[in-house]
């Protein structure tokens, strides 16, 4: 299941969305966390917040982003994980991942991820689907565009843009737990490494 949702935050929240991107601190980091490596760059290296929290805030990011997904996709989420993430063309230059795809699965514990494009409408800023993890070429490429959600299913094989075209990329990863079958195995696994 691939789900695209065109003009996903209204305008007024992307306006408070964009802010809270922009007040937000960030730190670096790298993707995906399954790569060992001693330097970031050796992996594809990014700036990332902490995690948005919960609230019950109608005004919080939080909040935003829950009511516009459930509005805009009938999805009733019963965890919700999502942070902002900043790709630095500078940095992706210089990484050994650059202009060589690595597609990828996400987190198992989850149902879905996806991302919100903030700041680009190129297809170059976009998202690459596999129909296996071991393709060379995309089955299909979503272009970012402002605004934009693509959502997947967790074990969607998919890549992000190697050859980007802004200096800066943003976007809003999102991860999704829709079904109490694994709202329970992800509990079961956060109180594992409680103990």
């Amino acid at each position: 299941m691939i789900t695209i949702v065109e003009d996903f935050y209204s305008p007024e929240d992307l306006g408070i969305m964009s802010l809270y991107f922009m007040n937000t601190p960030f730190l670096e980091s790298y993707h995906s966390k399954e790569w060992q490596v001693s330097n970031r760059l050796q992996a594809y290296p990014v700036h990332e917040s902490a995690q948005i929290p919960k609230s019950d805030d109608p005004r919080s990011a939080y909040q935003i982003f829950k009511r516009t997904l459930e509005y805009k996709t009938n999805l009733k989420p019963l965890y919700i994980k999502t942070l902002l993430r900043k790709i630095k063309l500078s940095e992706l230059k210089e990484s050994a991942v650059f202009k060589n795809d690595r597609p990828h699965m996400d987190d198992e514990t989850f149902n879905y991820a996806g991302l919100v494009y903030f700041n680009s409408n190129s297809i170059k800023d976009g998202t690459k689907l596999y129909s296996d993890e071991r393709d060379f070429e995309p089955t299909l490429i979503v272009g970012a565009r402002v605004n934009r959600l693509v959502l997947y299913n967790t074990q969607q094989p998919h890549s992000t843009p190697m050859d980007q075209h802004v200096e800066e990329r943003w976007v809003q990863p999102v991860f999704l737990i829709t079904e109490k079958e694994t709202l329970n195995k992800y509990n079961s696994f956060i109180n594992k490494d409680l103990k």
